[in-house]
This record gives structure tokens, sequence and C-alpha cells, in this order.
């Protein structure tokens, strides 16, 4: 194998298909990368723990083709210090050992057999849509702070990604809080799908796709899910098991409305929950003019703040949220006013988009000793 590749290029190709491999693992080929230099001009690099697997392709001037498993921290350690400008990787014929050289440097690693690596899993096209790239990354956004990191209950350890009344809807919660966020895609294509994607998926996902502007695919069989983005390809196994139903938690009526500028309700949570220094626990009042947000410690002190916010239906006495939780809601939507929905102190409060229906966060409140 002989390449030229430019060190910016490289090293973006580097950290996308490390974030694949496993440094856990007891076998030390999954935390390499598999680097295969292709006659046509282009280098395909290759990440895996067997769950998940990240292959990203990029353009390098190949003048012999070749194949090489090479640890991925340290390689991209490597490549992150040189400086810029053209990278040349030689490995001699026979041997997985590679020489790579800058302007300046030149290091030597051993390699591994690029044969031991695992293949990179096919999926089979059962269900397939197409989306812009932006979509995805908005609803992983709004849904990710919801999903369970609890291993006891597998199901809700990721986001389930569904199509519904030809629209695609995203829905996570950890049993304390629920997050849906559903996107109107305008494709032929979008096939009924429902998919369990775990977190750790979701999350390599976001950073996956956080440069996209274009256009992505998402493909899925029984068990796999493959989503692409050209150049960039990233399949994960599919958590199983049924989702629970959570339209069932949704309250078919409110008592209780009120519309409020989002940042200035964030601030003031912010501010208040200082004073909720044992459980973050904040109590929330509905009142004619406003939203009233208090929190107390004892032997501490407290602190309340009242937000301007435009209420509708019946004052609220009150209603106690985890902080955290309250703020991770409000910050995961869009636009800058939200409304927030009551039907009493011991049921769950909602917070919703003001600019259109697509938006929903439910979160269950503490009880109040």
């Amino acid at each position: 194998m002989l390449i030229t590749i430019d060190q910016s290029s490289f090293l973006s190709a580097l950290q996308t298909a490390q974030r694949g491999s496993s440094s856990q693992s007891t076998l030390p080929i999954l935390a390499g990368i598999k680097i295969e230099a292709k006659k046509d001009g282009f280098l395909i690099l290759q990440g895996t723990d067997l769950e998940l697997s990240i292959k990203v392709t990029c353009a390098a001037s190949v003048e012999q083709e070749g194949a090489t498993v090479i640890p991925g921290k340290l390689i991209v350690d490597i490549v992150k210090f040189m400086p810029q400008g053209a990278v040349s990787i030689e490995s001699v014929e026979g041997k997985n050992d590679v020489e790579i050289k800058s302007a300046k440097a030149s290091f030597k690693l051993k390699g591994m057999a690029p044969e031991d690596f695992p293949t990179f899993p096919t999926v089979e096209e059962k269900k397939k849509t197409t989306l812009e790239g932006r979509q995805l990354i908005e609803m992983i956004k709004c849904t990710i702070k919801a999903i369970s990191r609890d291993e006891t209950r597998p199901v809700l350890t990721g986001a389930m990604l569904k199509v519904e009344n030809k629209n695609l809807l995203m829905v996570a919660t950890d049993s304390y809080r629920l997050a849906v966020k559903t996107m109107s895609v305008k494709t032929k294509k979008l096939d009924d799908m429902s998919l369990l994607i775990p977190y750790r998926a979701i999350e390599e996902t976001q950073k996956l796709l956080a440069e996209e502007r274009g256009k992505i695919e998402i493909t899925s069989d029984d068990n796999l899910m493959r989503v692409s983005s050209g150049e960039k390809e990233l399949v994960t196994r599919l958590i199983e098991g049924q989702y629970p139903d959570y339209k069932q938690l949704i309250p078919k009526e409110t008592k209780t409305g009120a519309e409020v500028v989002k940042e200035e309700l964030i601030d003031a949570i912010k501010r208040v929950s200082l004073m909720a220094q044992k459980n973050m626990s904040i109590k929330i009042s509905v009142e004619d003019d406003g939203i009233r947000v208090q929190a107390a410690t004892q032997g501490i002190g407290e602190a309340s703040e009242l937000v301007k916010a435009k209420v509708k239906g019946a004052n609220l006495s009150e209603i106690a949220f985890n902080a955290q939780f309250l703020v991770d809601g409000l910050q995961a939507m869009t636009g800058e006013k939200a409304r927030l929905e009551f039907t009493g102190a011991v049921n769950p409060g909602l917070i919703k988009s003001t600019s259109k229906e697509d938006y929903l966060y439910l979160l269950m409140p503490i009880r109040i000793s």
C-alpha cells in the first residue's frame, strides 16, 4: 500500500471511524481502524465494536492498493500532531506494518491482519426512507436527554424511530419523562417502520451528521439499521422488544395553560434551583399574571421568581419537578416561546411548541412531602 492524503482530511476520517471502535473489548483488533486503499483514488476507513460499525470514505492519491489495521487511538494522536499538508502511508507487501510520513516526521507502526477485522455488516433493505440530515439531527436533539440509561429495562435504553401518518417521529422515555418529536418528510419513499435504536447509535449518529447539509438514507431489516450520507455510513444492531404505549401517558385534556418566553423561564429555573440543593426539586405555581418558580432547602434558604406568562384556565397552586429535567425539555425545543400545560399537582406536566404541533415533552411531578 502506498498513498498520499491531506493531513486534515485524513484526521477527520480517522476520528469518524474511531468512534465505531472499542477500547474496552478483549479483542485487540476491535481497538483498531481498518484502512483500505483502492486504486480508484479512495481510502476506506472502518471501526467497529460488533454492535455498532462506522465506515468513512475519503479521496486520496493511491499509487498502490492495500489494507491494514492500525491501533485507532495511536494513529489519531499521531496524525493530529502532524503539520498540515501531505501525509504519506506506506506498507511493505506481505506485511501489515506501516510507515507514516509528513514533511518533518516519520512513524513506523505495527499493524494487524486486515482479514481478521470483522466484515462490515450488510443491511437487507426491507424498510427505507430518505430525509434531510438536519431533520434527523433535530429529532435527536429533542429526544436524546429522555433516553434511559437503566439497563434493567433494555427497551427504554434507546429511542424509537417510527413512521406514522406519513410523518417520521422519534420517541424517548426514561419513565420519568417522555419526549416526542414529529417531522414531516418530503420523500416519495417512506416505508412503515418502527425501530428501537440504542443510545450509543443515537449519540454517534448525531456526531456523524453534525456537519451534514444534504439528504441521508435510513434502511433497516429485522436486526440492523443503516444511516448513510454518501461518504459516511453507520450500521447498528437494533434493540429487541416492544416499546411501551407512550400515548396512554399523554393527558387528553388540560386545566391550566401558560405561554411563556422559553429563555426567561429557563434562566429563572437555573437561578431559583441554586436553593434546591438536596434533590434539585423546584415548585411551579401558575398565577393570573405568570409562572412562579420556587425552591427551598432547610437550613440554607429559599428563592422565588415570577416569570411573565399568558395564562389560560384555572390557576395551579403548586406542582414540583426535577429542575434539570424541566430545563432539558425547554432547551430541546425550537422557537422563542413554550406552552406549559397542567391537569393538577399529581399529574404529568406538558411542554409543547407554540409555533407548530411537532414537539411534546411530558414530565412526571415529584411528590411534595
